[in-house]
This record gives C-alpha cells, sequence and structure tokens, in this order.
C-alpha cells in the first residue's frame, strides 16, 4: 500500500520487500501519528518518491527486491534524508556504518525509538542535491558502494 503522508505530520519512508514485515511497519508507524509513504519493494520504487514527497526519515532493508538495499540508502544521503538499515545477518558497508541499524528481530518500541531519534537528529539540508546514482539505479545497473559514498560526500 503506497498512501500519501498526510499534510503536517512527520513521514517515514518504508522500504521493505517483504510484505508482512512493511505492512507491520506501516501500521506500527501510522498507528504512531507518523505519515508513511510505502512500503516499497524496490530502491527505484522508494528513490522515485523522493522526487515527489520528501520524507523526514527512512526505515529501509538493506536486502531490497532486484537487489540491495544500500543504493537507496546513497539517494537517501545525498539528500540528506537521515535513515536506519534494517538487517539479520547481512554486513553493512562501513560507507553506512554510521547509519543507525534495526537488527531482526526487533519490536514496536525498537522501531518508534529510532524513528524518533532519526528524525531529532535531521541533518538535512534545505536545498538538497539531485543523486548522482538515480540514472544508474533506474536503468538497473549496479552501483558500487565504493563509489556511493563518494557521490555523496560522505
Amino acid at each position: 500500500m503506497h498512501h500519501v503522508p498526510a499534510a503536517g505530520r512527520p513521514t517515514v519512508l518504508v522500504a521493505e520487500p517483504q510484505a508482512l514485515p512493511g505492512l507491520w511497519l506501516e501500521d506500527v508507524l501510522a498507528d504512531a501519528g507518523w505519515g508513511v509513504s510505502g512500503p516499497f519493494g524496490t530502491c527505484l520504487d522508494a528513490a522515485e518518491t523522493l522526487e515527489r514527497t520528501r520524507p523526514d526519515c527512512a526505515v529501509l532493508s538493506v536486502d531490497m527486491d532486484q537487489g540491495p538495499g544500500f543504493p537507496l540508502a546513497c539517494a537517501l544521503r545525498r539528500c540528506r534524508i537521515p535513515f536506519i538499515l534494517v538487517t539479520g545477518s547481512a554486513p553493512i558497508p562501513r560507507a553506512f556504518a554510521d547509519a543507525p541499524v534495526l537488527d531482526r528481530p526487533f519490536t514496536e518500541r525498537d522501531v518508534l525509538q529510532a524513528v524518533t531519534a532519526c528524525v531529532a537528529d535531521d541533518r538535512r539540508r534545505a536545498d538538497p542535491a539531485p543523486c548522482p546514482m538515480h540514472a544508474r539505479i533506474a536503468a538497473g545497473e549496479p552501483v558500487a558502494l565504493d563509489q556511493c559514498p563518494a557521490a555523496c560526500g560522505a
């Protein structure tokens, strides 16, 4: 379900390829009063929404449909949108060692604490720069993680 966030409410982009966890995250966040964009199953679907709706933060799985979630993390970083990585046993590249992580399994409380902290630590610029990797993501080309942070200025 890709609903439009309500005006005036902080919005969280949810990028989770699995239906049940994605819907659970959506419910947890909406019940707590957050606007929700998503859940999205692919980096491309989520990245395309960044051009229309700017979330206050994002919760994204490191394992997305059609590849890893790190290209989306690069796009979010480039747009100065804070994010939380959701992982199970997948390693996090050093380029994202500064990102908060939710290790599966996690609780509703874990999600809400992480999102609240993420929004409070908002380091976005008022004038976001376009993601230099967006064309590569849209074309389905591989994105080298060692190139992504340099492109984001990280």
